[in-house]
Order: C-alpha cells, then sequence, then structure tokens
C-alpha cells in the first residue's frame, strides 16, 4: 500500500479491535437447575426436633438422675404403693417403662378408671369425674418453682406448690422426691365451682401420698425389677 496514511489507519483500527475482543468479559454462569444438597439439621443439646413440627420442643428439664429414690422409697413403703388398689387399674406394661416415681391420690373412685400414657421419664395419667376431668403428670426435674405458698402434709415436710387458674379450671405444680409433679382439673361448665376456686386441686395434691414405681424405677432406686 502505497499511501502511508491509510497504511497507519489500517493498523490502528486492527490494534484496537483486538485490545477491545481481549478485554470482553465472559457472560456469568447460568444459576443452575440442580437442587441444593440439603443442610444437616443443627441438634443442640437438650433440644429435640420432631419432623414436621414448628420449632424445636425442649425436653422436660432434669433427669432421673437428680430423683431423691432414697425418700421416694421411704414413700413407696409408707404408703403401700406396691399393693395400694390405687393403681392396680393402670396398665401395668407402661408403669414399668415409667422411670420415677408415680406419684397418685389416694382416691380409688377416682383412680379407679384413670389411663396412664409414659415416655420414660415423663408421665401422664388422665381420670374422668362427672362434668370434669383430671390429668396427672410427673416429669424429672431439678429447677426449683417459685414457689407462692407451701403445703405441709405428714411425714413428708413443705414442698413448693403453685396453683394457677386456667381457662377451665385449676392447675397445681409442686416438687416432691426432686420430680416435679401437677395436678390439673378441667371444668365442662365455667360456673363449676370445683374449678372456680383452689378447694378441690388443693385437694387432690394433699391426698396424692401413694407412690408406685414399676421395674425402671425400682432398678434405678436400688430395689432390683
Amino acid at each position: 500500500m502505497r499511501n502511508p496514511k491509510i497504511r497507519a489507519l489500517i493498523v490502528t483500527a486492527a490494534t484496537l479491535a483486538a485490545v477491545t475482543a481481549s478485554a470482553q468479559v465472559a457472560p456469568p454462569p447460568a444459576p443452575s437447575t440442580r437442587p441444593a444438597a440439603a443442610r444437616p439439621a443443627e441438634v443442640r443439646p437438650g433440644v429435640l426436633a420432631i419432623p414436621g413440627a414448628l420449632g424445636p420442643v425442649a425436653r422436660p428439664p432434669g433427669g432421673p438422675g437428680g430423683i431423691d429414690w432414697k425418700g421416694a422409697v421411704g414413700g413407696l413403703r409408707q404408703s403401700g404403693g406396691g399393693n395400694s388398689p390405687v393403681g392396680r387399674g393402670l396398665d401395668q406394661a407402661a408403669v414399668d417403662k415409667t422411670k420415677l416415681p408415680i406419684l397418685l391420690p389416694n382416691d380409688a373412685d377416682l383412680m379407679g378408671g384413670a389411663r396412664i400414657y409414659t415416655f420414660g421419664d415423663y408421665y401422664s395419667i388422665t381420670a374422668d369425674l362427672t362434668g370434669a376431668r383430671v390429668s396427672l403428670t410427673g416429669a424429672a426435674k431439678t429447677t426449683p418453682l417459685p414457689a407462692t405458698s407451701k403445703l405441709n402434709l405428714p411425714n413428708i415436710g413443705p414442698e413448693q406448690l403453685v396453683i394457677q387458674r386456667t381457662v377451665d379450671g385449676q392447675l397445681a405444680s409442686f416438687v416432691r422426691y426432686g420430680v416435679l409433679y401437677t395436678a390439673e382439673l378441667r371444668c365442662d361448665a365455667p360456673s363449676d365451682a370445683r374449678c372456680r376456686t383452689e378447694t378441690y386441686v388443693r385437694s387432690l395434691v394433699a391426698k396424692s401420698t401413694v407412690v408406685v414405681m414399676g421395674k425402671a424405677a425400682r432398678q434405678a432406686a436400688g430395689l432390683g425389677a
């Protein structure tokens, strides 16, 4: 090419084209359609994860190791719980699986048709009354309750007791033998006098003196099977 100016313009254009091509950035990769690997669930001590639940469910506090087995055995022998007719109607297989002393009110009529559900270190007993229901529970417990009153029972001594008014009844919570027990009364009619005052549920706690132990509790207490 004889015209040096035209030749210089062609060289310059070619150089700019090469630089521009080398400076281009490759487009970002398309998002993957493959599902991400499932992240393992986080497990924290003392928390039980239940599939399908809205959130973690805390386990009952404490454990069978914190139970006052010496005191519970004394209550068992004093109340004749091993031979008491009060607990004979309960499912023996469930009683044997319960790892803590079961506490029952000394009321054969109330406990005649009672039903027990157990999870080892927690149990629930339900019984029906005319127009009302009673629920008794026990759970391993080590944290003291913020008791508002004391209940003195012969040969047992003062223990923590909290009574609360619920929507349809009364709920009493107390600690004995290192175990958290509750007695709840629920009435069909809001006007039922048994649920409007503390009298019935307090008497229910006062009558709760019968100690029953199944195989698991007797082994933990050193009594054998």
